[in-house]
């Protein structure tokens, strides 16, 4: 196989008691990380650029004869959890980008273990994944995951379990041959953002994208409503809980479908896919009550991974300065400072033409792309 990194999730169908074992390596992987690094900040304070992998190896073994109950998990996921100290605090040393590292919470920390997979053994065969130490456990995916998985050829790199709360996953980091590139159709397209009930993205095309998660963010609203009446800890709370975090997964799970699926779809039919600069200070509030803000710059930053997967000749997402583009006829440019925001959509009082206020501002955009204005090459 090559050498494309890619990550696969299925779904685990554990038995009780594999939950409860779970449950307790989240915990001691939890625990282990915290140790290691509270015993970095105590040996070193501020001062992290000192500590080296001989140090956390050490503290490491420390930690497992403080704690004797760490030594009952699975041993290579405390590892991944001292490789995870040690990089955080490269990260910090080296990078302006990262912050100093923190411990991780129960409640603000994915629960999650990773282990390693030896080179000579395959963890799946069939829609079972075998685990070091908790054995056999069933799992559910698509056909075509299943059919990558059980490829003789690929190569698995790790297995990151996690849960969301409800049920327990598995990611597995695997090696495989790059996906069957698109072909190169020569269109473009300019895309105006808002933050208005008249499409979060409207192109140059006339086309206009909503997200609606109305139903879940009610549901979500009925639920908590329902919890405020009952006595915390109580039976009656506990299953209500439950049914609280099924809709806020769903509705994180049809976010992700969302954003995966749109931005497939405008990679395949376009070759250059324009923004405007200042798109990170646009904040799209969706779903009335229970608002939740969409995530644009994770949108973007999957057309630009699909591009450079897909069609790594395309000019792939671009940029330019969006200033007027809204208050600009795209017929004659003639700017009509007069136009109101409200105003969805006007008439140009110099050559007559009617103009949708967001695609005549989403062609502008594409427009001054193709004239030379481009900002940042991706």
């Amino acid at each position: 196989m090559g050498d494309y990194i890619r990550g696969l999730v299925v779904r685990l169908h554990v038995t009780p008691e594999q939950d409860v074992l779970f449950k307790k390596n989240y915990g001691c992987t939890r625990k282990t990380y915290n140790v290691i690094l509270d015993k970095c900040i105590a040996k070193h304070g501020d001062n992290l650029k000192n500590v080296t992998g001989k140090e956390v190896d050490q503290f490491l073994m420390e930690a497992k004869n403080e704690f004797s109950y760490l030594r009952d998990t699975e041993s290579t996921s405390l590892q991944q959890a001292r490789d995870d100290v040690l990089k955080s605090i490269n990260n910090y040393n080296y990078s302006k980008r990262h912050k100093a590292p923190k411990f991780h919470s129960k409640k603000e920390t994915r629960h999650s273990f990773r282990q390693t997979v030896r080179q000579e053994k395959r963890p799946v065969k069939g829609n079972i994944l075998t685990l070091r130490k908790y054995g056999k456990v069933e799992f559910s995916t698509s056909v075509e995951y299943l059919d990558l998985l059980n490829d003789p050829y690929t190569k698995f790199n790790n297995i990151t379990v996690f849960t969301d709360g409800l049920y327990h996953y598995a990611a597995f980091n695997i090696e495989c041959d790059a996906p069957e590139q698109l072909p190169l159709t020569g269109k473009q397209i300019g895309c105006d953002i808002n933050s208005n009930k008249n499409g979060w993205l409207v192109t140059s095309d006339e086309q206009k994208e909503f997200f609606n998660v109305n139903h879940e963010n009610q549901m979500i609203k009925h639920v908590n409503r329902l919890m405020s009446k009952c006595r915390k800890g109580s039976r009656r709370w506990k299953r209500l809980q439950k049914r609280l975090q099924r809709w806020y997964n769903r509705r994180t799970n049809i976010l992700k479908d969302y954003i995966e699926k749109l931005s497939y779809n405008l990679v395949k039919e376009y070759d250059t896919i324009v923004f405007e600069e200042n798109y990170s200070n646009i904040k799209i509030l969706i779903g009335g009550e229970q608002n939740m803000i969409f995530p644009l710059s994770r949108f973007i930053q999957r057309l630009k991974d699909k591009f450079q997967l897909y069609k790594p000749e395309a000019d792939g997402v671009q940029f330019t300065n969006a200033k007027n583009t809204s208050k600009t006829c795209h017929h004659c440019q003639h700017i009509n400072e007069d136009l109101d925001v409200k105003e969805r959509e006007w008439m140009c009082p110099k050559c007559g033409k009617i103009l949708d206020r967001d695609v005549n501002a989403a062609i502008n955009i594409l427009n001054r792309w193709c004239d030379g204005d481009s900002l940042v090459q991706t």
